[in-house]
């Protein structure tokens, strides 16, 4: 055997053992059977070298790659056309490597003409950069467009047009039988095709993440839709009975009204009769509000398991039920550990009670038919937040320059003083809190437009993020003002 003959075996034993370990990181297989890969590493090679010195190189070529296909789906046990796509990928991706490996092996030593020990220096390098590669956490655990067809066919195409130019530049220039005449004939096209690989695939991701987002997006409004209905089933099933309850109380009423006017009328009547009047007139409303609660069930509330708080979250509910708002709360994580390391209990108390009741009111002054509000207290990422979400008014420019500074308030008629907010800022300094007003977009039905964010951070800020931020000009530099699109 002549040293060309066990360069190209040895060449195309270790390429195809490279191919398969990519093949494998693509879908993300964890449990290889190293001996059934070298055996059919051993097959593949003998294949393609027969085929090598039999046909043109091209054809031999496709040949291995076809066998690759062949072995790797009667080994891993998946589908020939996921087969085919992420073996064309693995394939480009070790042409690409392997190219690199020789033209930084040839950049190193400088040495025309290839031995069987440059030879092995490149297949070295080329498995560091193999290596390497499946480290970036990006690629750790496979390449998740290729794993889940559901999410764009498309990306397929691409993948295959992209990997396709890849193998025919690596059969067309790849030819040569020396470092240096690999690197005259393939350099500049390898540039050309990296460059052209590295444009598509980031618009394919783009294109990618934006069919994902927009995905999300549909799912959240279904979602949202069919919580609407089901609200509006409810509601109509809750007026259908107030209906019926009240048709039934109205004879009732009537008949009580008339009973009560007859004793009126009747000074002489003995005092036992009024008694019982008044008696029957006190059990009848009785009744009737007992019937209504059971039509008109009170949803109930996740627990903080702390008595105070749940009782003010309690409390808070019947606020807005008075005031016909949905009111809506979420508990996540330990609230225990929140009032006793971070923020003392009587001073989260008086910061739910404040903020919950400035939205009630706030909610009373929109024509906003969307009556909601929704508090959220939950940990991410080891760091609490309180959000209380409403479908009420702005916050008007100077009201919020003015927000700890002196009392402000938008709601003077209201009875509003602005005092709760001094009072924030007091348990916010203490607490190293962080204070964050999203003003999400003009007044508009069925959303919201404001949350308040107290976010124990401690980063002791004070920011705005809003749509108007023109319109909401700081020059003390104490708020942060992020201007969001509307």
């Amino acid at each position: 055997m002549d040293e060309y003959t066990a360069i190209v075996i040895i060449k195309t034993f270790v390429m195809n053992i490279f191919t398969m370990i990519i093949f494998t990181k693509v879908i993300h297989e964890e449990k290889i059977n190293i001996w059934k890969m070298l055996v059919a590493s051993i097959v593949i090679t003998c294949i393609y070298s027969v085929c090598k010195f039999l046909t043109d190189n091209v054809i031999a070529m496709f040949i291995m790659y076809f066998a690759q296909v062949i072995i790797l789906r009667k080994i891993l046990n998946k589908n020939s056309y996921s087969t085919m796509i992420t073996n064309l990928v693995a394939n480009a991706i070790e042409y690409i490597m392997f190219t690199v490996s020789t033209i930084l092996e040839y950049l190193i030593k400088n040495i025309i003409g290839i031995g069987v020990l440059n030879l092995f220096v490149v297949l070295l390098i080329n498995g560091i950069i193999l290596w390497g590669f499946f480290k970036i956490r990006r690629f750790k655990n496979g390449f998740s467009f290729l794993q889940n067809k559901a999410n764009g066919e498309y990306l397929d195409i691409i993948m295959i047009n992209i990997s396709a130019v890849i193998m025919f530049a690596y059969c067309l220039f790849g030819k040569g039988t020396g470092n240096g005449a690999i690197v005259k004939q393939i350099l500049f096209p390898f540039i050309i095709l990296v460059v052209i690989m590295i444009i598509m695939i980031q618009k394919t991701l783009t294109l990618y993440y934006k069919q994902k987002q927009l995905e999300k997006n549909i799912q959240e409004y279904e979602k949202e839709i069919k919580d609407k209905d089901n609200k509006i089933e409810e509601l109509s099933k809750e007026k259908f009975e107030i209906s019926k309850l009240n048709h039934e109380f109205y004879n009732r009423q009537k008949a009580m009204q008339l009973k009560v006017d007859n004793l009126l009328s009747n000074m002489n009547t003995e005092m036992a009769n009024e008694i019982s009047v008044i008696d029957q007139i006190n059990n009848l409303s009785k009744e009737y509000s007992n019937k209504l609660e059971e039509i008109k069930h009170i949803e109930k509330l996740p627990t903080t398991e702390i008595e105070e708080i749940d009782d003010m979250f309690k409390y808070m509910q019947s606020e807005c039920i008075k005031n016909n708002i949905d009111f809506k709360l979420q508990i996540n994580g330990n609230i225990r550990h929140l009032v006793n390391k971070i923020i003392p209990q009587d001073k989260l108390v008086t910061l739910i009670g404040d903020h919950i009741r400035d939205a009630i009111i706030a909610v009373n002054h929109s024509q906003n038919k969307f009556r909601s509000i929704v508090t959220v207290i939950e940990e991410k990422d080891k760091i609490y937040e309180l959000r209380i979400s409403d479908t009420g008014i702005e916050f008007e420019p100077k009201t919020l320059l003015k927000l700890g500074l002196e009392p402000a308030t938008t709601h003077k008629e209201e009875g509003g003083t602005g005092i709760g907010f001094i009072t924030t800022f007091e348990t916010l300094k203490e607490t190293k809190g962080t204070l964050i007003i999203e003003e999400k977009h003009p007044m508009k039905e069925n959303d919201f437009t404001k949350t308040l964010i107290f976010r124990f951070d401690g980063k002791a800020e004070y920011k705005i993020l809003t749509y108007r931020s023109e319109k909401i000009k700081d020059k003390t530099g104490r708020i942060t003002i992020e201007n969001i699109k509307k």
